[in-house]
């Protein structure tokens, strides 16, 4: 078969869509996490991994897996990075542009190529060959090309990294986006030709390493409740 991502005809990989890092929080002490069904009369189920999928090969992993690392190490503190508050926002610098974006677009590539009924509102329509030949490139684009704002999830004791939910699909004006939530983070992507509303891209990564990050508080488990029902309803429509 061929690789999603570099389209050569190679062995492939069970590749994470969701990177493998951000499921520590999630591990039970025997190294199982808890998928919650978006119906609700469909009976959870215990993983020893996040989502898998054969969709790359060893070359693309790879290349994939260095912005995965990047972005791990900025999280978890390891790479240094320095913030300043202003009003609301909390804006990040120091970050590497590049890999960071990269990171991003990663993210929302897999999820809109990926087969798994998990990620099955993500379809990219001409934007997926755009985003997989920028990837493959290892080109980031400019910061307002598929810009994604981020939102801490926050509780009393620190940033919330024990919710995953299935991506959802927005529109705001003429602007279609997707909302995924991992890693403590809600990440918005924009997705579209049209641009997007001025007052969000200065939100985005930018060339410079700044990014702003909004506070929020944890929704929690009545968030993942409330998700599972309107999924359900908006399916059976």
């Amino acid at each position: 078969m061929s690789c999603a991502l570099c389209l050569k005809q190679k062995p492939l990989q069970r590749s994470h869509i969701i990177p493998e890092f951000v499921y520590d929080a999630l591990y039970d002490d025997k190294h199982r996490l808890r998928v919650l069904s978006s119906k609700p009369d469909r009976a959870s189920r215990m993983e020893q991994k996040g989502f898998r999928e054969e969709l790359l090969c060893a070359d693309c992993e790879g290349l994939i897996a260095k912005w995965e690392r990047y972005v791990s190490l900025v999280f978890s503190g390891a790479i240094t990075t320095s913030s300043r508050r202003d009003g609301n926002l909390v804006f990040v610098s120091g970050v590497d542009y590049a890999q960071f974006k990269l990171f991003q677009l990663s993210v929302l590539w897999r999820a809109g190529v990926s087969m798994l009924p998990f990620f099955s509102n993500v379809r990219l329509g001409p934007h997926e060959e755009l985003l997989r030949k920028l990837i493959v490139a290892a080109d980031p684009g400019d910061p307002h090309d598929y810009g994604c704002t981020l939102y801490a999830l926050t509780k009393d004791n620190g940033v919330d990294r024990e919710l995953i939910t299935q991506p959802t699909q927005f529109r705001m004006q003429s602007v279609r986006g997707y909302h995924f939530l991992f890693g403590g983070m809600s990440w918005v992507y924009f997705v579209s030709s049209h641009g997007v509303p001025p007052g969000l891209k200065a939100a985005f990564v930018q060339r410079s390493g700044t990014f702003a990050l909004l506070p929020v508080k944890s929704p929690g488990e009545m968030f993942i409740e409330r998700l599972a029902r309107r999924l359900h309803e908006n399916r059976t429509r």
